[in-house]
């Protein structure tokens, strides 16, 4: 736990990221489960939404971890152009 507060803060949060966002120069494509109980799609939404041309794709049926919970979804969202 020492290690992860030290590298997300005490709060696990970022308050100076969305506004840095705007500087990412690279494609993006943010991919967020449509039932993530941990983090609500709004904020996929708003940190695609802050960088530039970035895709945002919402997986159905996936929760916080797609990977495990719906992996094939994943890679199709993953091979989209």
């Amino acid at each position: 736990m020492q290690a992860l507060a030290g590298y997300t803060g005490p709060t696990m949060s970022d308050p100076s990221l969305l506004g840095r966002l705007a500087a990412v120069d690279v494609p993006v494509h943010v991919i967020w489960g449509d039932s993530d109980g941990i983090v609500d799609a709004e904020y996929g939404k708003a940190f695609a939404a802050a960088i530039p041309a970035a895709r945002f794709t919402l997986l159905p049926h996936s929760g916080h971890l797609p990977q495990i919970d719906s992996p094939e979804a994943l890679l199709g969202a993953l091979l989209t152009n």
